[in-house]
């Protein structure tokens, strides 16, 4: 068998050339990475602000942002309910939550509560904490706030026994599934106005 032998020049071109090369992306790297300092430290005030320490004002100005939406949230709830004194107002930081936690719209729930029992006022006599519609008033909760994350939870998709009717679809989807038309006719209309009206609360937080 012939040995194909690489004469020792060539093999020395070649790994100087990956050097090369290596060297060349590092300090493309380099210059890149330089570049976006130099734009951070320009757009910073006079003196210069730290860029870790600009890094943590944008933070820490998104976290208000975030507790400020979430109380208006809240706010919005609480009145849309308090207007007719209704029992479910005490539970506005409960719709909230809940809806943050399984990603679903955070009036929904709270306004299936004004369509299936008048906000608490009208709850099932048959079931304990049961202002929802949900289980045709023949299961109990220990608490709304219960009640809310169940019916949260399933109308976000996250009970795989449920996931089939409500997983991946939007709020007309949800509604219909939840109560439909052909039962209730114009069930999926009425949510959605009273979501608008919920939205549409004039509160200051």
């Amino acid at each position: 068998m012939t040995k194909h032998i690489i004469p020792k020049k060539v093999m020395t071109n070649a790994f100087l050339m990956n050097v090369y090369k290596t060297i060349i992306i590092v300090y493309s790297f380099y210059i890149g990475f330089s570049a976006q300092v130099f734009a951070l430290d320009a757009e910073a005030p006079l003196g210069g602000q730290p860029i870790v320490e600009a890094l943590f004002n944008d933070t820490a100005s998104l976290e208000r942002k975030l507790r400020q939406d979430r109380e208006e949230k809240i706010a919005k709830i609480r009145a849309y309910y308090a207007r007719y004194d209704l029992p479910l107002q005490h539970e506005a930081e409960h719709f909230v939550d809940a809806a943050e936690t399984y990603d679903i719209d955070w009036r929904l729930v709270a306004a299936i509560g004004f369509i299936e029992s008048t906000g608490g006022k009208h709850a099932c006599k048959t079931a304990d904490y049961s202002a929802f519609g949900w289980g045709s008033c023949k299961i109990n909760f220990d608490s709304y706030e219960e009640s809310i994350n169940v019916i949260s939870m399933n109308l976000g998709g996250h009970n795989p026994n449920t996931a089939k009717h409500y997983a991946g679809k939007d709020i007309t989807q949800i509604l219909e599934a939840y109560n439909p038309d052909h039962i209730r006719p114009g069930y999926t209309k009425m949510v959605m106005k009273q979501m608008e009206i919920i939205n549409d609360q004039n509160v200051q937080v």
